[in-house]
């Protein structure tokens, strides 16, 4: 399955599932909307099978876009790697 996101950080790939929540029934059409955004980080190694680990962004102001879901995923996943981010932690 092809990621529609995805991008190459310190030996890491990065993927970002951005999905879009349903408009709010009191909600103009224009409104900004929310997005519940994953990213899947898997380590890039030569010859090996890497398993990826996939996170939650925490919740998040609502967006205007799924570029800007998909910003917001990508640094998540980097402060992941960067280990800026407790709770979390990357399998060696």
């Amino acid at each position: 399955m092809a990621v529609p996101f995805s991008e190459q950080y310190k030996g890491f790939a990065i993927g970002v599932q951005a999905l879009r929540r349903a408009k709010e029934p009191d909600q103009s059409d224009d409104a900004p909307r929310r997005f519940d955004i994953v990213v899947t980080i898997t380590r890039k190694a030569s010859g090996d099978r890497a398993k990826p680990e996939m996170f939650g962004v925490p919740e998040h102001a609502p967006l205007d876009d799924q570029l800007q879901a998909h910003r917001i995923g990508v640094q998540y996943a980097r402060d992941i790697i960067d280990g800026k981010v407790d709770g979390t932690s990357l399998e060696p």
